[in-house]
């Protein structure tokens, strides 16, 4: 089986994250490559050094006999199976009751909070509960709910 180059590596498709820099400034990683990352004064700048680190990046890990990962290809499922606390279920729980939401509507948000996606969500909390007050049930589709989640760059 021939080995894969650094041409092979180049044409593959990394995602990429761009953040913006107190300061001014951008940085642009692949995270699928760790420590393959950029700098630039503007987005567009970032993103092309981070073209110039990556065939840097992958042609160190050739030449020092080091794998290189190939981009992930498989995209979230949404579903995940979460164990807490009894107590922590239950104060969740309790907190989804009292804004007559589902549990699984609450959670969304506070991870959406963590993860940046505020706006996105308070507007599927928001139709949920103008939903319920017309008596329809607070039920929120697939599609809405997947508008709402926060996608990384790619």
């Amino acid at each position: 089986m021939p080995s894969k180059d650094l041409a092979y590596y180049m044409t593959l498709r990394y995602p990429l994250e761009l953040l913006g820099g107190e300061d001014g400034g951008y940085l642009a990683t692949h995270p699928d490559l760790d420590g393959c990352m950029a700098e630039g004064a503007t987005a567009d700048e970032a993103i092309a050094n981070l073209g110039d680190s990556r065939e840097l990046w992958i042609e160190a890990q050739i030449e020092g006999g080091y794998p290189v990962p190939e981009p992930r290809t498989d995209e979230p499922s949404g579903f995940v199976s979460l164990r807490m606390a009894p107590s922590l279920h239950g104060q969740l729980d309790g907190m989804a009751r009292r804004q007559k939401i589902s549990l699984n509507l609450l959670l969304n948000t506070v991870l959406s909070r963590y993860a940046g996606g505020v706006d996105a969500l308070r507007q599927v909390v928001e139709s949920a509960r103008q939903a319920e007050a017309r008596g329809a049930a607070p039920e929120v589709s697939r599609a809405a709910a997947a508008t709402a989640a926060p996608r990384r760059a790619r």
